[in-house]
């Protein structure tokens, strides 16, 4: 590619929210949301994905160009083992080691016969709802960290990049005070960029090998993609617990007003 046509595509993909990746999974940017007092959340600050294990050259490349220079990594540590990233250059942050619900109350339900797709769907939004202590200091240290990455970009990530992934995108943008129904429509673009289908058919293997006789695929869907009520029982948990979701930056995530109206002067245009 010379360096008109470099150019040129750059120009072409810096205010889009898809970023094309060859082996990008659920990769989109953040950007271009409109924050409640009119100004737009800026393009390439900060980006959201799943795993980076299938990044091929030209995607290194594109990520170089736009300029990522920070990592975050939620996933735990055997998750990274077993889909070890494509390094670029980025700085990396990966010890936050983050789960949302529990993978054994699927496994202890399924053996009982309990599961159906209504119970797989009640497990996940539970774990949503329950998870708002657990996750909040992996959360605090990263909500400081992008702060403290303002003049860089930063691409978040967990394995499917959008249950973890999903939250630390939708706490960035209600610290930049976007509307409740932007941050949902975001969380549910995964519906958009992800392969569900490919995800449940990696699970039903891992079902075959660990010799599960009977499971019907739609008890799968829950945990294989994003619904609505996942993220608005979410934002829900924390106003009931917390008072607002600015309390919840304050108290549980230590990122006060000053954090946020900084975060605003940086991220918002």
């Amino acid at each position: 590619m010379t360096n008109f046509e470099s150019e040129i595509f750059n120009d072409m993909i810096s205010n889009s929210r898809e970023i094309p990746l060859d082996g990008g999974v659920n990769f989109r940017d953040i950007g271009g949301y409109q924050s409640r007092d009119g100004r737009l959340v800026k393009w390439r600050k900060v980006l959201r994905s799943g795993h980076l294990s299938n990044l091929t050259d030209n995607d290194k490349t594109t990520l170089m160009n736009i300029g990522v220079n920070q990592i975050h990594d939620l996933r735990r540590v055997e998750e990274q083992n077993r889909q070890p990233s494509i390094d670029f250059g980025a700085k990396t942050i990966n010890d936050y080691c983050l789960s949302i619900g529990s993978l054994s109350e699927f496994w202890e339900t399924l053996s009982k016969g309990g599961l159906s797709g209504s119970s797989s769907h009640s497990l996940v939004v539970n774990g949503y709802k329950s998870c708002i202590n657990e996750v909040a200091p992996a959360y605090r240290r990263f909500m400081h960290l992008i702060l403290d990455n303002a003049e860089g970009v930063s691409l978040i990530h967990c394995a499917a990049g959008k249950d973890r992934t999903g939250l630390a995108a939708a706490l960035i943008l209600a610290a930049l005070d976007v509307p409740d129904e932007t941050i949902i429509n975001d969380y549910l673009l995964t519906k958009v960029y992800f392969d569900t289908d490919n995800l449940i058919n990696i699970v039903e293997g891992h079902l075959r090998n660990s010799e599960v006789s009977f499971w019907e695929r739609e008890w799968l869907e829950p945990y294989c993609s994003v619904h609505r009520d996942n993220i608005e029982t979410f934002l829900l948990a924390l106003k009931q617990d917390y008072g607002s979701l600015d309390n919840y930056m304050n108290k549980a995530l230590c990122f006060g007003e000053s954090h946020r109206r900084l975060l605003r002067k940086v991220f918002l245009e």
